[in-house]
């Protein structure tokens, strides 16, 4: 899952603005702090519904289209 978390983000996660600064998840967290709310999909700018952001506040759960999850990712975590 890390891995795909290491595309280009095309939306910011907080404001769903286009071409977000930094671009990659990790460095976005890093830069904006890991307490600020992911209301949207950063790869496809769609809008996070209110429990999904209260499970997994900073988006760490969030896939680009066509990653996919496995079992392995999970119990990394």
């Amino acid at each position: 899952m890390d891995r795909d978390q290491q595309r280009l983000m095309d939306f910011d996660p907080a404001t769903r603005e286009r071409k977000p600064y930094p671009s990659h998840a990790a460095q976005w967290r890093d830069y904006h702090g890991h307490k600020a709310a992911w209301l949207y999909n950063p790869w496809t700018g769609e809008q996070r519904r209110a429990e999904d952001v209260g499970s997994d506040v900073t988006g760490l759960l969030i896939l680009p289209p066509g990653a996919s999850l496995s079992a392995v990712d999970t119990l990394r975590r």
